[in-house]
């Protein structure tokens, strides 16, 4: 597989000498979905706000599709091909659901965004039943997947996502999850943060547990959940003896 995404000794914090990300090192080819699990603390959120452009880095690199984006603002990150979703404030819940997928694609009104918007409502049918509503008015659920299709609306090659499922009811995490294996399969690259190794590890092809900033364990995503002392440790589950 071609990596698209390499990630190499990053080191990145929001304060000068309080590093959270501490010499990290991460890839993620073409067509895979990579589960970020570990500890509260362990900086994973801190992770891949530092790739996209969030978190100051300090050291180390990262590379899109063979470029060099380290030193890429946030706001043109998208223009590189590089989308992210961040687990809050990840919609304007003031604009109608279809107005927040126009402004996130800088669209004119129908029907010149017809072709670029419908894609959107075909993947969530939720949202294309509910599309002249406010944003605000949706679930928990409903809202994430909003985010998720203004994300893919720019049509990135990667796309990076920041606890998708916290706070969603068990039905609206499967949903969502679901979505996102069937958006891989389109051809695109995920990076997922998450707290919910099991249902992140269920659709992961391969994983990285981070500990103190840094990626300690990597592998298959189904051998990390199998592996009793990677499972107790750092993903929260204790085996039976």
């Amino acid at each position: 597989m071609t990596a698209i995404l390499q990630v190499r000794d990053l080191v990145a914090g929001y304060e000068p000498g309080l590093d959270i990300v501490r010499g990290c090192s991460i890839r993620a080819d073409t067509q895979e979905i990579v589960v970020i699990l570990g500890p509260n603390g362990a900086g994973k959120s801190s992770l891949i706000k530092a790739i996209a452009g969030l978190v100051p880095v300090t050291g180390g690199q990262v590379l899109l599709d063979g470029q060099d984006i380290t030193a890429t603002p946030a706001h043109l990150m998208v223009r590189r091909g590089l989308a992210f979703v961040p687990q809050t404030d990840n919609i304007f819940p003031l604009l109608t659901v279809e107005e927040n997928l126009r402004v996130a694609g800088g669209l004119p009104p129908r029907p010149e965004s017809a072709p670029r918007i419908d894609p959107m409502f075909a993947l969530f049918p939720d949202l294309a039943r509910q599309r002249r509503l406010p944003a605000g008015s949706l679930s928990g659920g409903q809202r994430q997947m909003l985010a998720v299709a203004r994300a893919l609306i720019v049509h990135p090659r990667v796309l990076m996502l920041d606890e998708p499922s916290a706070g969603l009811s068990p039905k609206f995490v499967e949903m969502v999850f679901a979505r996102l294996a069937e958006i891989r399969r389109s051809g695109l690259t995920i990076v997922l943060v998450e707290q919910n190794a099991k249902a992140a590890l269920s659709i992961g092809d391969r994983a990285y547990v981070l500990v103190e900033g840094r990626a300690a364990h990597e592998g298959p995503a189904r051998s990390l959940w199998d592996d009793p002392v990677i499972a107790e440790l750092y993903l929260g589950q204790r085996r039976a003896s």
